[in-house]
């Protein structure tokens, strides 16, 4: 059985190191004693280099996110990547972002980004989370009431040997989700599979692959993988606004039983700007203009999700109320 994470004590590289040896993904949890089900919080891009001052509004707001968690306390908080900008140092994450999310440890399952990789290997983003974030390779698995959650690295695919059928991630997911008995599955990782960015730097007039362009190509076999086994959400981050898709296979087509993929980059860091003309026909819901999270409540066989804005951020509503699972 997987073990429970362990609390850090702030700027206490002493209480880091004794949290990774003792520490590892989080529990496997039921529903409360009092027969309600678990609520579980996502969002990424979070904690900038120094911390926000008030009059820094739009640019870094990570502390109006925390504060946000904090106050829903949940049962486990979906830390989406990006978590620690610019370079996810060990010591900017004991600087800023443990001073802003520290006490949400025990609750928190984290996925890396890329700028965990800023640094080496990721190694501020493992020495500060320690067991609990898989190193080496930050993937791993755990149940949550009747649901299956998988932390995937999608970081990795981008480089060899990648995420494709073989590949030790790729094999690892398999594995896993055929272990699994779950009726319903989540997964999340950075790197949405589907996106309407702002601007797509590595989609050129040769290769202009609708929403997303080669960046995505990495992650569409884990994606096949899941739809396979009959998953119902993927969470993302990596875009710094919200979306909600309509449920898709891998391949860009709404189908029944699809996957529904939410990209929840708002977690305190620099808005994003709308995409370029048109909007994606499956694009379901799109907001820009307020950091927040998504808040999801995990039923046995369905969920609940509403989007949330941070304290004094603009209103934005989208919800949906015992949405099946395939």
């Amino acid at each position: 059985m997987i073990r429970s994470l362990r609390r850090r004590s702030i700027f206490t590289v002493v209480a880091l190191v004794a949290a990774s040896l003792a520490g590892g993904p989080p529990t496997a949890a039921g529903e409360h004693a009092d027969g309600a089900p678990p609520v579980i919080v996502a969002v990424g891009d979070l904690a900038c280099r120094v911390q926000p001052a008030r009059d820094q509004g739009a640019i870094c707001r990570s502390d109006l996110v925390a504060d946000l968690i904090t106050q829903i306390d949940p049962d486990r908080f979906l830390a989406l990547g990006d978590l620690q900008y610019e370079k996810g140092s060990l010591e900017d994450f004991l600087r800023v972002y443990d001073v802003q999310f520290g006490h949400l440890n025990d609750i928190t399952a984290p996925a890396p980004g890329n700028h965990e990789y800023g640094t080496p290997d990721a190694q501020g983003y493992f020495d500060y989370f320690g067991a609990v974030a898989a190193p080496p390779d930050g993937y791993y698995s755990f149940d949550l009431g009747g649901w299956h959650l998988v932390s995937l690295n999608s970081e990795i695919c981008g480089t060899e040997p990648g995420c494709g059928p073989g590949t030790p991630q790729h094999e690892w997911l398999q594995a896993d989700l055929e272990e699994s008995d779950a009726d319903c599955t989540l997964a999340y990782w950075h790197h949405p599979r589907y996106d309407w960015r702002p601007w797509q730097k590595w989609v050129t007039e040769d290769d202009p692959t609708p929403n997303g362009g080669s960046e995505v190509a990495p992650l569409i076999p884990l994606w096949e993988l899941l739809y396979g086994y009959g998953a119902d959400v993927v969470l993302s981050g990596h875009n710094h606004v919200y979306h909600r898709w309509e449920p898709q296979d891998a391949h860009g087509d709404v189908v029944e039983g699809g996957i529904v993929q939410f990209t929840v980059g708002t977690g305190g860091r620099l808005l994003y700007s709308r995409g370029r003309p048109p909007v994606p026909e499956n694009l379901a819901a799109f907001q820009n203009d307020a950091f927040g999270v998504l808040k999801m409540t995990l039923y046995p066989d369905s969920y609940d999700f509403e989007w949330m804005s941070a304290e004094g951020q603009p209103a934005y509503s989208d919800a949906g109320v015992n949405v099946a699972c395939s």
